[in-house]
């Protein structure tokens, strides 16, 4: 089945990640205060 994927002008989907310091935070925490970027950086090594 295919995964549809958010385009432009989308809400991003409401996702809880896991900061630097280990705390559990919800992506709407934050957009609810502000605009908000999300970054995803892969490291290789």
């Amino acid at each position: 089945m295919p995964v549809a994927h958010p385009q432009p002008g989308e809400d991003a989907p409401d996702v809880t990640l896991t900061d630097d310091t280990g705390t559990t935070v919800q992506l709407s925490d934050f957009w609810r205060q502000r605009p908000t970027v999300l970054l995803f950086v892969r490291h290789f090594g």
